[in-house]
């Protein structure tokens, strides 16, 4: 896997590492992203998500509010979806650790980029657990799952930033905060020590990136997630209606991500439940 984590706009490189051999010059590379970032933008009027390049696998994540572009490029045989939710674990980990800097700097990434550098070692630990659950069977497809429901909510909090009046979005989220609560309590997740790695706030929204896979039992922190993510799309059924939840679904792009990955979910056991769970079944 290579990293490159760029200010979107001007270019700049804030940080890049790499765990393959490539001579690649990474500044050179970095341009050459950028440029094909912004062609992409001119032309299609969306961001590139992922292409194949080199003899690597590319993809590609915009964060335009935070003038970020996350890329991350792997081996072909490595499966997009493994590679989108890894580099969505680390643009969602950078964001966390980095959204005060950006604000004191006025919104900036400009400046001291020495500042970015412990990230690495963030990276680098990420990386590690990947390895090691990856060399472990039975875990395998524990990975793709986590990637799945970080990136549906990440689609959800999308929704409720681009369609939502404050109102409805204070009402959700309160919604939200009361039901996350009182999953928290049941008996039958208490005993779960990672659960504590799967957290919600009204300004951060879900995270669920730092579970160490290692120490879960998937079956358990499958269905919880699936009972969170249930309730969180009843919450918005019932405050927003049918009709407009599936007009939201459909213009932040719920259905072609299931759609675009309905092998992989096929795999994971996961096509079915999130297909009725979207079209509101």
């Amino acid at each position: 896997m290579i990293l490159w984590i760029l200010n979107s706009d001007s270019g700049i490189k804030l940080l890049y590492k790499s765990f393959l051999k490539t001579d690649a010059d990474e500044d050179i590379v970095s341009g050459f992203l950028t440029a094909f970032h912004h062609f992409s933008m001119e032309e299609f009027h969306q961001s590139l998500e992922s292409i194949e390049m080199g003899g690597l696998r590319w993809i590609y994540i915009l964060e335009p509010k935070f003038k970020l572009l996350f890329v991350a490029a792997g081996i072909k045989s490595t499966k997009t979806g493994i590679l989108m939710g890894r580099l969505n674990v680390i643009k969602e980990s950078f964001i966390k650790e980095f959204k005060p800097v950006w604000i004191k700097k006025g919104h900036s990434w400009n400046g001291n980029m020495n500042v970015y550098l412990p990230f690495l070692k963030v990276i680098e630990d990420y990386y590690g657990q990947w390895e090691e659950v990856e060399s472990i069977s039975q875990v395998a497809d524990f990975f793709d799952i986590l990637g799945v429901f970080q990136q549906i909510f990440i689609i959800l909090r999308s929704i409720l930033e681009n369609k939502m009046y404050t109102k409805s979005k204070n009402i959700i989220l309160q919604k939200i905060e009361e039901v996350f609560k009182k999953f928290r309590e049941q008996e039958k997740f208490k005993n779960q020590p990672e659960f504590e790695n799967i957290t919600f706030s009204k300004e951060n929204w879900f995270n669920i990136i730092d579970i160490n896979l290692l120490k879960c039992e998937k079956e358990v922190i499958t269905t919880y997630l699936k009972s969170i993510l249930y309730e969180t799309v009843q919450i918005l059924k019932e405050v927003k209606g049918k009709n407009l939840c599936l007009k939201y679904f459909s213009e932040e792009r719920i259905y072609t991500y299931i759609f675009n990955n309905m092998e992989l979910l096929g795999d994971l056991g996961l096509d079915m439940y999130l297909l009725e769970l979207f079209l509101l079944i």
